[in-house]
């Protein structure tokens, strides 16, 4: 499956498997905040949907580019794909 065809009930499953931990944790901007700031991902709004991609240490390619319906679920879906690859 597809991160970007993950729903947003999947997605804390999925983001306990990225990071590593057993507990899967809540979305929230506590933890959306430090992903952005740990991991170098950029958020940006572009009419009515939010994208986060992580641009690696080559400049000339993003490694990682999610869309979604809000900022909290496209920065995950980043996360995930970042870690996970774009399929899982």
């Amino acid at each position: 499956m597809k991160v970007s065809e993950l729903t947003y009930n999947q997605l804390p499953t999925i983001l306990a498997r990225a990071m590593k931990v057993k507990n899967v944790p809540e979305l929230n901007w506590d933890l959306c905040g430090k992903l952005i700031e740990k991991e170098k991902i950029s958020l940006v709004r572009s009419y009515s949907r939010w994208t986060a991609f992580y641009i690696g240490p080559r400049a000339d390619s993003k490694e990682a580019e999610q869309t979604a319906d809000t900022a909290i679920e496209a920065v995950v879906k980043c996360f995930i794909e970042k870690k996970l690859g774009s399929e899982i």
